[in-house]
């Protein structure tokens, strides 16, 4: 990007989340029954549908619901902006054509994609097989008043009796509302929290805490407790130290310990003297683990049979709603994502830069924006190829984020320009930052193969501050892409800062 664009018309920003364009390859009978799941799901829009049968029954629904319908399933890499394609008709061949003729920026969710769909599928089937068990044993009640003298011989029975149905109603009743309170939360921290509440409710737990899985890492990440501050238990566990709860994930089965002091201490604690009696189970589904759910307390206590089923049926209701929204949250996060760079998308970046402006014009405080562009990035790709473009774009946007703070936000911006805001920072400290992302990619080799030498590429960098520079969201895009060009018309590979007077030149700062 070489000449200046003129952004001072802009009046309006791309929103904060768009849904994601949704293509189901196969009508039958499962196909059907996704695209009735994925319509109620919020940020999910069903573009196309395809199957070879004219006749079946999910071109109707796709009719009705007015996406496109066809026979070939090339006709679907057309539509735009689509984002992902469920196959379900269990045809490998298919599948294998799919992912190889799809375009690169389309996801293709086949197996395992198409096994999450199944499964939600069967969390809704228990959710109606709990409602029909509720109807059944309160019909059950009823009758059992109704013929209670002709069952019972004696009036202390007949109270002992009365007395365990209605506990056991209770307990289904429980059950019911809890799980439909579990499947209305779509964010993953409101399902571990509700899942910490319903041990501690039903069990009548002291300590209780649910973490979830990071399979990559290998570590278990505290995501929701109960009965201790937040201080009390440790935010993360590394799965390869044992202990209980690493012993669940790993073995994949219920752990008790009712000496956990004598046996060297409930490591997920901050205070291992605190807990005397322990029990985790995994939260997983099928083979796959999410994660455990442990209670705990500071006395000896050795749980009933009844009570250690409650804990099991929690943490399996609580396996099926964690499900439902992780694959929420992946969604979410596929809205608001580029997909090539894994950054931020613009949307999201207009959307929280908006945010922290008034979050600094409340509080005060100061916030840069820095502008990347890539120098000379259409001779590179003209020369190298865009596959090769596409790696310097993604190694740009991994040194962002490796000289950022978690409280920045990093976007692609379009094209070859980034972009990165910087609560709460001052614009001589961004041009620290600016620098650094500056000089690291300077140094970075890029292609290296055996056809093609290593290269080196480099960026030029723009950064205002408000509200030293500028008093609205479009003025302050305005100031720091005008520092931006600056330096790139002084020469490339530099970093301008707006407002002020004087510059350095080569391998340094300008300002504007």
């Amino acid at each position: 990007m070489e000449a200046k664009l003129d952004r001072s018309t802009e009046t309006t920003f791309s929103p904060a989340y768009s849904k994601v364009n949704v293509a189901i390859v196969g009508a039958g009978e499962r196909g059907t029954e996704m695209i009735r799941l994925l319509r109620e799901i919020e940020g999910v829009n069903i573009v196309g549908v395809c199957d070879t049968n004219p006749n079946a029954p999910g071109l109707r629904l796709a009719d009705q619901l007015r996406a496109f319908t066809t026979s070939d399933y090339c006709e679907l890499f057309q539509l735009p902006d689509l984002g992902l394609i469920v196959e379900v008709t269990g045809d490998e061949k298919l599948r294998g054509d799919l992912a190889r003729l799809k375009p690169p920026s389309v996801e293709l969710w086949a197996g395992y994609g198409a096994n999450i769909i199944l499964e939600l599928l069967e969390a809704k089937k228990r959710g109606e097989e709990q409602e029909r068990l509720f109807v059944d044993l309160q019909v059950a009640y009823d009758q059992i008043w109704k013929h209670q003298s002709e069952l019972m011989s004696s009036k202390s029975k007949l109270e002992s009796a009365n007395e365990e149905l209605e506990s056991r109603l209770a307990e289904t009743f429980f059950f019911h509302e809890f799980f439909k309170a579990l499947t209305s939360y779509l964010a993953v921290d409101d399902v571990c929290g509700l899942i910490s509440d319903g041990v501690n409710g039903m069990l009548g737990a002291e300590i209780s805490c649910v973490y979830l899985l990071d399979a990559e890492k290998r570590r278990l990440i505290l995501r929701g407790f109960q009965g201790r501050r937040a201080d009390a238990f440790r935010q993360e566990l590394d799965l390869a130290r044992r202990g209980l709860l690493s012993d669940a994930v790993l073995e994949g089965k219920l752990v008790a310990d009712s000496e956990a002091k004598r046996n060297g201490g409930a490591n997920w604690t901050t205070n291992p003297s605190d807990v005397e009696s322990q029990l985790a189970a995994p939260l997983q589904i099928q083979d796959k683990t999410l994660g455990v759910v442990c209670i705990a307390s500071s006395a000896h206590r050795d749980l009933t049979e009844s009570e250690i089923s409650r804990f099991e049926a929690i943490a399996n209701m609580g396996s099926l709603a964690l499900q439902n929204a992780l694959f929420h949250e992946e969604l979410e996060r596929l809205s608001v994502t580029d997909r090539l760079t894994e950054l931020y998308n613009h949307g999201y970046f207009q959307q929280r830069l908006e945010e922290e402006l008034r979050r600094a014009e409340r509080f005060g405080h100061r916030l840069s924006l820095i502008m990347l562009d890539i120098d000379n990035f259409k001779d590179f790709n003209d020369a190298y190829g865009h596959p090769k473009g596409d790696r310097v774009l993604k190694t740009v946007a991994m040194i962002m984020k490796e000289n950022m703070r978690d409280m920045d936000i990093a976007a692609r911006y379009g094209g070859e320009e980034f972009c990165a805001v910087l609560p709460e920072t001052d614009l001589a400290g961004a041009a620290v930052v600016a620098e650094r992302i500056r000089r690291q990619v300077e140094r970075q080799l890029f292609v290296g193969d055996k056809e093609l030498p290593s290269v080196r590429k480099t960026v030029s960098l723009g950064v205002a501050t408000f509200p030293d520079n500028a008093s609205t969201q479009s003025q302050f895009i305005e100031k720091a892409d005008q520092a931006l060009y600056r330096a790139k018309h002084a020469g490339k590979n530099q970093v301008g800062l707006a407002g002020g007077t004087g510059k350095t030149t080569g391998a340094g700062r300008i300002k504007a």
